[in-house]
């Protein structure tokens, strides 16, 4: 089964790639991790974040009007969000983390496996901005 998901993986790879690539994916979608910094010698001096960024294929649109009102991972979504279906980022994600959609920063508000279980072959990033 392990073989199946991964080829999955690969096919939401290919039909989440942007329409230049033969793919239905839209926009720039950027995932963007920071994390503290290390201090420096000094303990005076600001620490600043480091930002890891990372391009993502997918296709945003409006939540499902039976997901409205819902709570996913602690949020209730509302009608203005918006849902991202993105191909797996290499980096960790979770609830809290950022993405960039046309340039424009979002909250990621919740997260969903695409399947639930076994090998994830996509990621849904429910999103506000």
């Amino acid at each position: 089964m392990a073989d199946f998901y991964s080829d999955m993986a690969k096919m939401a790879a290919q039909l989440l790639a942007p329409t230049s690539q033969g793919g239905l994916g839209q926009g720039e979608i950027k995932f963007i991790r920071k994390t503290p910094g290390a201090p420096g010698p000094n303990p005076w001096d600001p620490v600043k974040p480091v930002t890891q960024t990372e391009t993502l294929h997918g296709a945003v649109r409006g939540v499902s009007k039976q997901l409205i009102g819902t709570e996913m991972d602690g949020t209730v979504i509302l009608a203005s969000d918006r849902q991202a279906i993105c191909t797996v980022p290499v980096m960790q994600y979770t609830a809290g983390d950022v993405l960039s959609v046309d340039g424009v920063p979002v909250h990621i508000i919740a997260v969903e496996k695409i399947p639930a279980a076994g090998v994830t072959s996509a990621v849904k990033f429910i999103i506000r901005g």
